[in-house]
């Protein structure tokens, strides 16, 4: 009986090829993104969770009050490691992780940057990345011993075998040997901590002071904890109180600097701007792509269910044959969910396909390394997807049809005209409200990320290099700073001489969230006031474009205006200042300085954050002398930035290369774009705008499939009506708007509903920037005029075919 039953369900969806294939596309392209949107959410939440220590794995968390309340970070102190080892007994190991880099070669042809990871020796027996040589005890207690991964042993030694193979490192005014004695699998894609090279945090030594390192107010890269039992989680944090009170001794204040600790399963799914040291998804995003997800799948459902309906009029009489003849209601439900679930079986097909071919396109728009692996867990979901839609969009048509009344339908009794079925008006009119509530979301990320684009950041970003000058590693910081902008002015003089640059400066902070370094300084009357603050050089104002609101710029000559700031509005706002020029900080602690000039605000940070008080400074020494806060979250390094005065960047490019190689030629040439700067800024909201445009174009594909089926239904079971019709004297106009009239109230229907929505869903979005800007009504009105056109062209076009068609033909009696 089965075989039948799918043999009669072959036979079916062969016969209606129209309905069959509309179904099978609009499953089918539902199913290939939600596959892919599954794997990815799949994927995302699949971070960190391959360490068999996971559970108990816990990142810190700083906590610090200043004059705006809590600033929270996840940079911690040097010191910080061994106190949390010694003061807490739940915690049973305990590992540093501190960034950096330094220029690396192996000879004269091979000369690179390598960005390094300085680490306790327990990390590999903390975490588990894989050792293909080496143990995980042993590799990292040697200062000059290096663990790199695959890929950086393939850079540097090819196919040979690295291990006892060196690699020279600049770490002070010397490069030092580091002997390769581990060696790693390269990472997993799901794995936030990413590096190339592990090197022992004794390093350390190299760039940070000792006093640095005993301070609790100056902070480098983050700290891991392993607890011996993950609900001993709350016993620590309420404990690091009483730690603070020791550490800080006359400094501690209750409440205003403390620790907390925070799962390593939870890191990545972080629902902030700044993650820390790693790359981080919001939260948010997986769940709009699951709902892009549902929402598709749904339309495709609907246009199973409405055609189905729509059939009624067809399969009534198979219906009432098959009853008389002896079938059950039960037998017929099983026929109908038969044909239901080998289109979606088909679909799946197809879906699984189409999933496979677009990855490597959805691969680089998220900037992941998504693989679609099938394995028993995954296939267990897909098989219950199948059957999830079969019951969604085959249950209801399955029961209404096997309800029907044999007497009734073989006498002609049922009536199944379109504008009497309100389940089936409701579902075309739930359909367009979602691609039109898609349509409008795009509209309005659109015009945001427009407007975002457009925006007067305060400076000039245009025809604007940005070349990096590998810092000079000293223990004292000042002295790191100093000697690396020496070098960076050897450069920029140089280019200053050549006619194709405009101007160059230096600075040793860019553009974006928290690339101006955090500081802060204590008031005369105790409150702590916080800052953002530069170290620029040469003519970085002219260069970069910023306006002085009064005052004067900087002295290009590295020797003069030491003890100079020039500071932005908002700081002298915040100071109270209504004449800046001349003023001194009120803090006893700086050195002698001056404030000589005001910019014009400027956005430092990307378009979700406030502008902030701005110091720019020459002289490291003169600013550090009265700060008590300073944190550090961007690179250190200066980078000279330069302004050319063509249009041809190429060959700007090739300029800028052939002076770095002339006077640095032991130094790697490495630059970037000031535009690009800029835009890696809103990378995750220029994404989710392309996902969501994508999902309004597959949702109004899907419903115009479905619109145009349901009109070639309606018209059809209305075929003797229009021939009357026409033998009565009805033109083709009045037939064509006898029908476009019903779809067009299903139109205005969706489109009603859909608008509002898609106002109050964006809001949360939209709030998150600064600068916001709403789409103007007339874009929403002709989003509906739009949906209005597509409408009418459709019905029209099969009403004007069926208007034509000979009324005697139409009229014949069967």
């Amino acid at each position: 009986m089965i075989k039948n039953y799918f043999k009669i369900a072959i036979r079916n969806l062969y016969k209606n090829k129209l309905h069959t294939g509309i179904n099978l596309i609009g499953l089918s392209i539902g199913l290939g993104i939600s596959i892919l949107i599954f794997f990815f959410i799949q994927f995302e939440q699949s971070f960190d969770k391959f360490h068999s220590q996971a559970e108990y794995i816990f990142r810190l968390e700083r906590h610090e009050k200043d004059e705006n309340g809590f600033n929270s970070s996840y940079s911690t102190p040097i010191s910080t490691a061994p106190t949390f080892g010694d003061e807490f007994p739940q915690v049973r190991q305990v590992t540093r992780t501190i960034g950096g880099g330094a220029q690396a070669y192996l000879d004269e042809s091979t000369i690179q940057f390598q960005p390094f990871l300085m680490v306790s020796p327990e990390f590999l027996e903390i975490f588990d990345f894989k050792l293909l040589r080496g143990e995980a005890n042993q590799v990292l207690q040697d200062k000059f011993g290096a663990v790199i991964t695959e890929k950086t042993a393939k850079k540097y030694f090819g196919d040979t075998n690295p291990i006892g193979q060196t690699i020279r490192m600049r770490m002070e005014d010397d490069f030092e040997e580091y002997q390769v004695v581990g060696l790693l699998e390269d990472l997993p894609a799901n794995s936030s901590i990413q590096f190339e090279v592990l090197l022992n945090d004794e390093n350390m030594d190299f760039s940070i002071g000792k006093e640095s390192q005993n301070s609790w107010y100056n902070v480098y890269g983050e700290t891991y904890v392993v607890l011996n039992d993950p609900l001993a989680k709350r016993e620590v944090e309420a404990g690091v109180d009483a730690m603070m009170k020791k550490v800080l001794g006359e400094n501690y204040v209750a409440g205003e600097y403390y620790f907390t600790l925070e799962p390593i399963s939870a890191m990545h799914l972080l629902d902030t701007q700044n993650p820390g040291m790693i790359e981080n998804t919001r939260p948010q995003l997986l769940w709009i792509l699951a709902g892009i997800a549902f929402l598709i799948l749904l339309i495709a459902c609907i246009n199973f269910t409405t055609m189905a309906i729509g059939r009624s009029t067809t399969r009534a009489k198979e219906v009432g044959v098959r009853k008389t003849m002896g079938a059950e209601f039960g037998h017929l439900v099983f026929q109908f969910l038969t044909e239901a679930l080998l289109t979606t079986l088909l679909a799946l097909i197809f879906g699984l396909i189409l999933a496979e071919t677009i990855l490597p396109t959805f691969n680089a728009l998220f900037e992941k390394e998504l693989q679609l692996v099938y394995r028993f867990e995954q296939i267990l979901v897909l098989f219950g997807l199948t059957l999830a839609i079969t019951a969604m969009a085959g249950a209801y048509p399955a029961f209404f049809m096997s309800s029907l009344a044999p007497i009734r339908v073989l006498k002609g009794n049922l009536s199944f005209k379109f504008g009497k079925q309100r389940l089936r008006k409701g579902l075309v009119a739930f359909q367009f409200s979602i691609s039109f509530l898609l349509v409008a979301s795009t509209l309005i990320m659109v015009n945001q990320m427009n407007a975002i684009r457009n925006h007067d950041l305060g400076f000039d970003q245009d025809m604007i290099i940005l070349v990096d000058v590998p810092d000079v590693p000293s223990t004292s910081f000042v002295k790191s700073i100093t000697a690396s902008f020496a070098k960076a002015e050897t450069y920029r003089q140089a280019l200053s001489s050549r006619s194709e640059v405009n101007s160059a400066g230096i600075t040793i902070s860019t553009y974006g969230d928290d690339a101006f370094w955090d500081g802060g300084f204590s008031l005369e009357d105790g409150k702590q006031f916080s800052f953002r603050l530069n170290f620029v050089g040469g003519d970085y104002l002219k260069t970069i474009g910023l306006e002085l609101a009064e005052g004067r710029d900087f002295n290009p000559d590295p020797k003069s205006d030491s003890s100079a700031f020039i500071i932005n509005e908002t700081f002298a706002k915040a100071m109270n200042w209504e004449d800046p020029l001349g003023e001194i900080i009120p803090n006893n602690r700086f050195n002698t300085h001056q404030i000589v000039g005001v910019v014009k605000d400027f956005h430092h940070n990307s378009l979700y954050g406030q502008i902030e008080p701005v110091i720019l400074a020459k002289s490291p020494a003169t600013l550090f002398s009265g700060v008590n806060m300073l944190m550090i979250s961007s690179a250190s390094n200066p980078k000279v930035v330069v302004r050319g005065n063509g249009s041809d960047i190429e060959q700007f490019q090739a300029i800028l290369k052939e002076e770095w190689e002339r006077i640095y030629p032991m130094d790697a040439f490495s630059f970037s774009f000031m535009d690009e700067a800029v835009a890696d800024q809103y990378k995750a909201d220029e994404r989710l705008g392309k996902m969501v445009f994508l999902a309004a174009c597959i949702a109004i594909l899907i419903a115009l499939m479905g619109l145009f089926a349901m009109a070639a239904l309606a018209i059809a079971g209305r075929t003797k009506e229009i021939g009357i019709r026409k033998v009565l004297g009805a033109s083709s106009w009045s037939i064509s708007w006898m029908f476009n009239k019903e779809f067009l109230v299903i139109t205005l229907m969706g489109v009603l509903v859909a608008l509002p929505l898609s106002l109050y869903f964006m809001q949360s979005w939209i709030e998150q920037f600064t600068v916001r800007n709403w789409p103007s009504w007339f874009n929403f009105f002709l989003v509906a005029i739009g949906g209005i056109l597509f409408t009418i062209m459709i019905v029209s076009g099969q009403s004007y075919i069926a208007s034509q068609m000979n009324p005697v033909k139409t009229l014949k009696d069967e």
